[in-house]
């Protein structure tokens, strides 16, 4: 994904797909917002399913 599309502007279907960044505050402020978790918690999140933001949102009990 090119780094001049915010997530925001992604559709749904689209955002599920894309992985999510840890080393990018963007990215971890973003998924951390729209999945209503705390940055430890999505970070922990990642490192048990890996950077799949539909894995992620499994994994914390908010399917997207």
């Amino acid at each position: 994904m090119s780094q001049n599309v915010p997530l925001e502007s992604l559709p749904p279907e689209v955002l599920a797909r894309q992985p999510i960044d840890i080393n990018q505050e963007d990215s971890v402020n973003y998924w951390s917002s729209a999945l209503g978790c705390s940055e430890f918690d999505l970070r922990m999140a990642v490192a048990q399913v890996g950077p799949s933001a539909r894995d992620v949102g499994n994994e914390l009990g908010k399917p997207l």
